[in-house]
């Protein structure tokens, strides 16, 4: 095993035990001694890493973020329907949501304050996110398939419902996991976005 394979196994390894923690107590109250025993690594390894326990987090968050846009790319490009894009959209999100809702947890939290650096390495993970659904989007709005409004309303509109319905889920609101309601939410994003041939005028 080469020395970076082992470097990112730790780091790996690091981090999905920092989860569990942050997921049971927050950041801010997590011992730092409880990530040591369960990462089974050193002081000097953690802090070489990340720095602290808040680059821990800082960290976590942005390869969730990653992770997640990523894997919704996935989803999401190989489509060739608006609809089917919709729907492929919508069902990866509440899929993803109630099978790594620790992760979901943690970056809906809103726990995490973000150093400068943290804050530019998202915005350019955000830039490369919304040019590849920029790409993809683009065509059906010119064939007047989907409404053409602002793309962070498009989002919005298309998102926004299983967002609301995951932090309900997540915070025990509601007992029924989104992945067993994605044909429900698919359905309404659809119908939020779709032209239904009136058009839509810009804000």
């Amino acid at each position: 095993m080469s020395r970076q394979h082992q470097t990112s196994e730790l780091k790996t390894r690091i981090m999905k035990v920092a989860l569990h923690h942050f997921s049971d107590v927050g950041v801010e109250r997590t011992n730092v001694g409880k990530i040591l025993q369960g990462a089974e690594c050193s002081v000097g390894s953690l802090y070489h890493h990340f720095g602290n326990k808040e680059g821990i987090a800082e960290a976590l968050f942005i390869d969730g973020v990653d992770q997640f846009n990523t894997a919704l790319l996935r989803a999401l490009l190989p489509q060739q329907t608006a609809k089917a894009g919709i729907t492929a959209t919508v069902t990866f999100c509440c899929e993803w949501v109630t099978d790594k809702s620790q992760l979901a947890a943690f970056l809906l939290s809103r726990e995490i304050k973000l150093s400068e650096s943290a804050k530019q390495e998202l915005r350019e993970l955000d830039s490369q996110f919304n040019r590849a659904l920029y790409t993809w989007f683009i065509p059906h709005v010119k064939s007047r398939t989907l409404l053409e409004l602002p793309a962070d309303i498009t989002m919005a509109l298309i998102s926004g419902p299983t967002l609301e319905y995951s932090r309900l889920w997540l915070s025990g609101r509601s007992h029924t996991a989104p992945g067993d309601v994605a044909a429900i939410l698919s359905e309404a994003a659809w119908q939020a976005v779709k032209n239904n041939g009136t058009g839509a005028a810009q804000p």
